[in-house]
This record gives C-alpha cells, sequence and structure tokens, in this order.
C-alpha cells in the first residue's frame, strides 16, 4: 500500500513567502546602499520617465461637470476667461510635477479659493474648483466700474452679474481705489458695506417673504465722519421698490462695531411689518429698520396726521423773536 504524501506545513508555505518577501526587499536596500545616491537617482528618473510616457490629458478640452445657482453667466465667463490660461496644455496623468504646477496655478486666479485634483485613469482630470463668491459690486463716486468683492472684501474681477452695489461717494474720503485682484482691498468703507451685504443676504432676506432687492450698501458715514446723529447711521441700504426706484432705509453700525448692534432677525421683522402696510414699499422714499415698536413714525413720506419724530425742522432757520431776524 503506497503512502500517502505529507501535506505541506501551511505555516511553511507563509514562512516561505515571507524569506522570500524579506530577501527582494533586502535586495532592493543593499542595491541602495551599495549604489548610494546614484541608484536613487535612476530609479527617480526611471520613474519620471514612465510617468511622462502615461496617457496624455488635454487640458483644453474642458466641460464644466456642474456649477453653483450663484454663478450666472457673466460671472460664468469672467471665470473661465481667467481660469483659461492654466487649460491650455497637455499633462501626462501620472506626472506629479505638472499635476502641481497645475493646481498652483489655478490657485493663482483670484476666483479660486481652493483646488482639488483627481485622476480618472485612463485620460482625465477632474478639477473641483472652491469659488470666492462676489457679494458686492464696487464703483467709484461717479459710477465707473471698478471691481466685485466676496464677504472678506477681497477684490474680484469686474463682471457684470446682479449684484448691490457699494459707491465712493466723496462726502466719505476718496471717490476711487487702487485694485488689485485677489487682494483684500484698502479702502475700510468697501470691507464694511462687503459685510453688510452678506449679513443682508444670509441673516434678513431669507426671513422676509417676497423681500425687495438689495440696491446698494452706503457706507459713507462709516465712523460718522460725515454727519452724526440719529437720523443718518454709518450704513444705510437702498431697496428695490415694487416700480423699480430705490428707497432708503437707516440700517446699523458696521458688522464687528463694539457698540450696539440691532440683530438682523429684528430688522427683517421690522421690514415685514412696512411691507404689511406698503406692499412692495409703495408709495415710499425712505425709512429706518432699526426701530422695532416706533417703525411707522419714520416712514417717509409721512401719512397725515403724523408727526416728525425728529422735527420741527422747518422752526431752525425762523427769525427768532427779538434777534430782528
Amino acid at each position: 500500500m503506497a503512502a500517502r504524501p505529507t501535506p505541506a506545513d501551511p505555516r511553511g508555505a507563509a514562512s516561505s513567502r515571507w524569506v522570500l518577501r524579506v530577501l527582494v526587499l533586502g535586495a532592493f536596500a543593499a542595491t541602495l546602499w551599495l549604489c548610494g545616491p546614484r541608484a536613487a537617482t535612476v530609479l527617480a528618473a526611471r520613474f519620471e520617465q514612465a510617468a511622462r510616457q502615461s496617457p496624455i490629458v488635454s487640458l483644453d478640452r474642458v466641460g464644466f461637470a456642474s456649477r453653483p445657482a450663484w454663478v450666472d453667466p457673466p460671472l460664468l465667463l469672467a471665470m473661465a476667461r481667467d481660469i483659461g490660461p492654466w487649460l491650455s496644455d497637455d499633462v501626462p496623468i501620472l506626472d506629479e510635477v505638472a499635476t502641481c504646477r497645475l493646481r498652483d496655478g489655478l490657485l493663482t486666479v483670484p476666483w479660486v479659493h481652493g483646488v482639488e485634483i483627481e485622476r480618472v485613469f485612463p485620460d482625465r482630470f477632474r478639477l473641483r474648483l472652491q469659488l470666492r463668491r462676489p457679494v458686492l459690486a464696487v464703483r467709484a463716486g461717479d459710477g465707473t466700474p471698478l471691481c466685485l468683492v466676496d464677504q472678506d472684501g477681497r477684490a474680484l474681477p469686474w463682471a457684470d452679474t446682479v449684484l448691490p452695489a457699494t459707491l465712493l461717494h466723496r462726502e466719505g474720503g476718496a471717490v476711487t481705489m487702487a485694485v488689485q485682484a485677489g487682494e483684500i482691498v484698502g479702502e475700510v468703507r468697501v470691507r464694511a458695506a462687503a459685510a453688510i451685504a452678506r449679513e443682508w443676504r444670509d441673516e434678513v432676506a431669507p426671513l422676509v417673504p417676497g423681500c425687495p432687492e438689495l440696491l446698494e450698501v452706503d457706507a459713507t458715514n462709516l465712523g460718522e465722519r460725515w454727519l452724526r446723529g440719529r437720523s443718518y447711521p454709518e450704513i444705510r441700504v437702498t431697496l428695490r421698490r415694487g416700480d423699480g426706484a430705490g428707497v432708503v432705509f437707516a440700517y446699523d453700525r458696521p458688522v464687528g462695531s463694539v457698540l450696539q448692534r440691532v440683530p438682523g432677525p429684528t430688522k427683517a421683522r421690522v421690514l415685514g411689518l412696512i411691507l404689511q402696510r406698503h406692499p412692495g414699499l409703495r408709495g415710499l422714499v425712505a425709512g429706518d429698520l432699526r426701530l422695532q415698536n416706533r417703525w411707522a413714525d419714520y416712514l417717509q413720506p409721512r401719512e397725515p396726521g403724523v408727526a416728525d419724530p425728529d422735527g420741527p425742522w422747518s422752526a431752525l432757520d425762523s427769525p427768532r423773536a427779538g434777534t430782528g431776524r
């Protein structure tokens, strides 16, 4: 009777494989140790050559898989114009140097806050761009377009998109400013107005059904450098009336002020009450969003029988008894 073969010890097979792996790695390490820097250089050169010979990604064949809802056609064209120069080359898909150069180049574009590059084999890149969202259009005192800015006051290239504006009126300082796209603007009025535009978009408008469009943020009186008094605050806003005209509202102090500010929900509630009485702001030219109790007293033009709470202004320049005026 023939003897049956003894089954192989699985631990012995695993041990053999492990020894082989150690020998291979040991040979690799010995090669580097014996040949020194030259071996590392040769290996790096071979890897780089293989990367260069990998499938080519044609960057000029770009399509947009998706875009944020706020990116309207004018913004899309402006962004594509500035991003385009970095998407006009052929890059081997495994070429890490060229890929890093592409990422760094895209980060120099003012619109781009962050970049993620994903390799989609065999020959595609998928780019995910974190975009800076403009909140305000900046114009010189004469209305000349200067730039757009994001909520942090960072300058972005001009585009004819629908945004609230701020104008550099001469009563508040210089009527223009230097613009360096991608940099925080130096003009404090613009930074203050941008923060208000963001606050309006995120904290006030969503709470007001049928909220009128924000047309302008006026920071002319920032720091009360022009006029001091309750009736002319540091920040005013202009809202679009139903017929397209603007209605000016006293708004508040700037965001971040050390003095007390009126919360956004309070302003939203006041505006909602005004709209109930004057749908579409019909017939109004001015008002005050800071007053949750006496808001009706400050609407202009005033309804018959409503006294001016800050008046009577007409008596200021009238002749006084015994003065001969």
